[in-house]
C-alpha cells in the first residue's frame, strides 16, 4: 500500500482524551454539587420541620396543662385546703362528686405501735398542701407527727416523751393546726385539760394559750382566728390573740338538745362566711351557727321521720365544701355520709356497710379533711392509720 493510499484519520473526530477526562471529573463534581446541595437543602428542611414539631408538641402541653386545670376547676365547688378551716381556693366538689371506691394509707401502714412508721389511735388532721405533708395527733402515743405526702414514717415535733404535764409533754391530744402564718402548731392537749401553742421552729418554744379546757376539736378561719370545741362545757369558743378565755360561738346554754345547746360536741368547721359546723356527738345531729347567732340551725339528719329514720347517731367529724355540703363520720356505720343542701336524706361516700381493716373499709372513722386537688383524708382510728380516698375524676367528668 503506498503512502497515498492511506486513509487518513480525521483530526476533528479524534477527542483529546485529556479534555474527555475533565469534562467527565467536571459532570463528576456538578452531579455531586448538585446532591450536595439537595442533601444540605433536605437537612435545613429537617431541622426547620423538628424546631416546628417541638414548638407545637409544648405548646399543645401548655394548653392541654391549661385546659385540664380549667376543667377540673369547672368540676366543682372548691373545698378547704386545710382541715377544718381556711378556705383555699383549688378543686372539686359537689352533691355529685365521687371518690374511689379504694384508699391508700398513707400514714401508718405497720399497724399499732409507737414507731416513726406506725400509729396509735389517732384523731384528728391538718392537711398542709403547701408544704405536702400531714400533721397527725397520733393521740395513744401522746405525740403530734408531721408526715410529708408518700413518705413511709413521719417525724415527732411535738411531745412523743411519754404522757404528762410537762411543757414539753402531751397527753392524749385529740386535735392540731396550724397558725395562719404557719409558725406554731396549736394543739388541742385533751388529757391535761389544756390548748398548748409550740414554735415550728424552735421546740423550747412552747406556751399554754388555755387551761381548764376540755378540749375536742380544733379549727382556723380566714383571719387567722381559732375555734376550740369544748366537749365538757357543751359550746365552742372563738379565740384571738390576747384573749384570756375567747368568745362563745355556738351553745354556751349548758348541755343538752335545744337548739342553743351542745351535748358533748366533737370536731368542728368554719368556712368562709364564719359559720361554724359542730357535730354534737350525744344529740345525734350537726349544728350550723351563722356568725353572732344566738341558736344553731339543723343541718344533719334533716327533717327526721318515719320514712327517714336518723341514721346520723353517734357523729365525730364533720367538714363542708362551698356548696353546703356536709360529710360526716360516722361511727357506727364505719361510713363517712353526705348530706347535700336541703336534703332530709344522705349518702355514703367511702366506707363499707361492716367495719373492717381492707383499702375500701373503715373501722371507727374519726376526723376528715380534703386536700387542694379534692380527695378525702379521713382518720381510720381503730385500724390506727390515715387513709386517702382519690378523688373519681372520671366519675365527675361532665
Amino acid at each position: 500500500m503506498s503512502m497515498s493510499d492511506r486513509v487518513e484519520v480525521d483530526k476533528s473526530a479524534v477527542v483529546n482524551p485529556n479534555k474527555t477526562r475533565l469534562r467527565r471529573l467536571l459532570e463528576h463534581f456538578r452531579r455531586r454539587k448538585l446532591i450536595w446541595i439537595i442533601s444540605f437543602n433536605i437537612l435545613i428542611v429537617t431541622i426547620i420541620v423538628i424546631q416546628i414539631t417541638i414548638i407545637l408538641v409544648n405548646k399543645n402541653k401548655r394548653e392541654t396543662t391549661s385546659a385540664t386545670l380549667s376543667t377540673t376547676t369547672l368540676l366543682t365547688t372548691t373545698t378547704s385546703s386545710t382541715t377544718r378551716g381556711q378556705l383555699i381556693s383549688c378543686v372539686v366538689t359537689n352533691n355529685n362528686t365521687k371518690w374511689k371506691k379504694n384508699a391508700i394509707t398513707i400514714a401508718g401502714e405497720y399497724g399499732q405501735g409507737n414507731a416513726l412508721n406506725q400509729l396509735n389511735w389517732p384523731s384528728g388532721i391538718y392537711i398542709d398542701d403547701d408544704n405536702q405533708s400531714i400533721y397527725i395527733a397520733d393521740s395513744g402515743n401522746h405525740r403530734i407527727l408531721r408526715w410529708e405526702f408518700g413518705a413511709r414514717r413521719g417525724e415527732v415535733v411535738a411531745g412523743g416523751k411519754g404522757y404528762g404535764n410537762a411543757i414539753d409533754q402531751l397527753d392524749y391530744p385529740l386535735d392540731v393546726v396550724l397558725d395562719k402564718a404557719k409558725k406554731y402548731l396549736i394543739i388541742c392537749d385533751q388529757g391535761n385539760r389544756r390548748l398548748v401553742r409550740s414554735s415550728r421552729q424552735n421546740s423550747q418554744d412552747q406556751q399554754i394559750l388555755i387551761s381548764y379546757i376540755f378540749c375536742w376539736g380544733l379549727a382556723m378561719d380566714n383571719n387567722g382566728d381559732l375555734y376550740i370545741s369544748d366537749y365538757g362545757t357543751g359550746n365552742v369558743r372563738r379565740w384571738r390573740e390576747g384573749d384570756t378565755e375567747g368568745t362563745v360561738v355556738a351553745g354556751g346554754n349548758g348541755q343538752g338538745n335545744e337548739l342553743n345547746q351542745l351535748n358533748e360536741p366533737n370536731y368542728i368547721f368554719v368556712d368562709e362566711y364564719y359559720s361554724v359546723y359542730v357535730a354534737d356527738d350525744r344529740n345525734n345531729r350537726v349544728m350550723k351557727w351563722k356568725k353572732h347567732a344566738t341558736e344553731g340551725i339543723l343541718v344533719a339528719p334533716g327533717q327526721v321521720s318515719d320514712k327517714n329514720p336518723n341514721l346520723l347517731s353517734r357523729p365525730t367529724g364533720v367538714i363542708v365544701d362551698r356548696k353546703g355540703n356536709i360529710y360526716v363520720s360516722i361511727n357506727g356505720t364505719h361510713q363517712i355520709w353526705r348530706w347535700s343542701t336541703d336534703a332530709i336524706e344522705s349518702d355514703p361516700v367511702v366506707g363499707e356497710n361492716l367495719p373492717g381493716s381492707g383499702s375500701a373499709e373503715l373501722e371507727n372513722p374519726y376526723d376528715l379533711s380534703f386536700d387542694r386537688q379534692g380527695n378525702l383524708y379521713v382518720v381510720d382510728l381503730s385500724n390506727h392509720r390515715i387513709q386517702k380516698f382519690f378523688i373519681d375524676l372520671d366519675c365527675n367528668k361532665f
